[in-house]
């Protein structure tokens, strides 16, 4: 009989446990989210462990940050925008996450649907759209005029515009 699988199972059950804590500990000092948001990525993060949310210290573009800020307010979170992306009169989200088990293109893009309420969670706590492998290190998240979301490099046009189609969403370059 081989024990060595049980073994190697071990460590990674640390490591996940450690990873699960890492992600509650970053959601709960995440005051920038709105409490119901913070409620939603708590029930679909866990299992994802290579994901975490994305922050300030990972934009490399802090000029291009602070005139979006200049023109946004200083409360703009590059990585966290709120919306009716969808046009249903319900208040949605999206988050840029970070995939820590890739070293280039790491962030991912989240959105999340409205309504946030007890009566439903099931429906709110499962992304819309989801999409890995982009670089948004130069940029961010934000919402043009008629609740476009937008996400790319500050001040250019190197952007895509993320449409609501169905229930579902589609990127479409911003040029």
């Amino acid at each position: 009989m081989k024990y060595q699988p049980v073994v190697k199972i071990i460590p990674c059950l640390a490591l996940c446990a450690l990873a699960l804590t890492v992600q509650a500990a970053q959601l709960e000092t995440a005051s920038y989210l709105r409490a119901p948001h913070r409620t939603v990525l708590q029930q679909w993060l866990p299992g994802k462990t290579t994901l975490r949310l994305a922050t300030e210290k990972d934009c490399v573009n802090k000029e291009g940050l602070t005139a979006t800020r200049q023109e946004n307010g200083q409360n703009y979170q590059p990585y966290y925008t709120v919306g009716d992306f969808n046009r249903d009169g319900q208040e949605d989200f999206a988050v840029a996450l970070i995939n820590q088990g890739k070293r280039s293109r790491r962030f991912a893009i989240a959105i999340f649907n409205g309504p946030f309420n007890r009566s439903n969670p099931r429906h709110a706590s499962v992304p819309v759209f989801f999409t890995e492998g982009i670089d948004l290190g130069d940029g961010g998240l934000v919402v043009l005029a008629g609740n476009r979301l937008v996400a790319g490099v500050f001040q250019t046009d190197n952007c895509v515009v993320l449409r609501p189609s169905g229930r579902r969403y589609v990127m479409k370059n911003c040029l």
